[in-house]
């Protein structure tokens, strides 16, 4: 979709310079910029890591695990959503079920002290 949305604005841009029409331009720029954001959520040795990147600037936000006080499981077929709390508000986390042992596994060595729950009916 990327390389897509890239020939897509390119296209827009050279066809709206050869034509001198700045609405081409425009939408060509923002789709050339869109084709580049990048958006990522990782587990490091540091905590939960959102990393946010476009073709300009990268963006990186860490949630410590020392700052994570609830982990909330919720599971519907092969997809597992993983919610690190943190105060009231928390971050989501997409998994696949079958990496819940691994999770577990993470949690324990890098956040004992923090519980882990299941949410609804499993």
């Amino acid at each position: 979709m990327k390389w897509i949305a890239f020939a897509v604005g390119f296209l827009l841009v050279a066809d709206g310079m050869r034509v001198f029409a700045f609405h081409k331009i425009l939408v060509g720029a923002v789709v050339l910029y869109i084709s580049g954001y990048t958006k990522r959520i990782y587990l490091t040795e540091e905590g939960v890591v959102r990393e946010v990147g476009s073709w300009i600037r990268r963006n990186h936000t860490v949630l410590d695990w020392n700052e994570i006080q609830h982990v909330g499981l919720a599971k519907k077929g092969s997809k597992m959503m993983a919610f690190f709390e943190k105060d009231v508000t928390g971050w989501k986390v997409l998994f696949n079920t079958e990496d819940e042992p691994r999770l577990r596994e993470i949690l324990s060595t890098f956040a004992p002290n923090v519980e882990v729950g299941i949410v609804g009916n499993q």
